[in-house]
């Protein structure tokens, strides 16, 4: 097989070929890679900006959430829920009040708690009286 010819008769060898399809190629290649990576920053740009703005909304109802929980914390809040769900909660007196100052006493309040919430159970529903 002869090899290929230039136009003015000097011959081309095979290894100038070889490296001009391989350049070729490398431009081809890095090209490609070049597109993806682009086409990948973008893609990660538009989540970004889509959790961002996600985030934008998450702030705004934890703002509405937390006036709405301020809202119902109020004391005419309160009182209408007690009434609306027949709790029979009234205010307490100050005789009802303990103020704990020492650790000692915190635990002997609790343990008297704990007794007079025993004690204070409801009957077995098979003693319980129908309404």
């Amino acid at each position: 097989m002869s090899e290929p010819r230039s136009k003015n008769g000097s011959e081309v060898k095979i290894g100038t070929i070889m490296r001009a399809i391989f350049g070729s190629t490398m431009i081809a290649v890095l090209g490609v890679l070049w597109i993806l990576q682009s086409r990948e920053h973008q893609r990660l740009q538009d989540q970004i900006t889509l959790s961002r703005s996600n985030c934008v909304v998450l702030e705004r109802l934890l703002v509405q959430d937390q006036q709405d929980i301020e809202a119902l914390l109020t004391r005419p809040a309160l009182m209408q829920r007690i009434q609306e769900l027949q709790l029979g909660l009234t205010n307490i007196t100050y005789r009802q009040v303990i103020r704990v100052t020492n650790a000692s006493i915190a635990n002997q309040t609790a343990e008297f708690a704990a007794r007079n919430r025993k004690k204070a159970q409801a009957p077995a529903l098979a003693t319980a009286a129908p309404r």
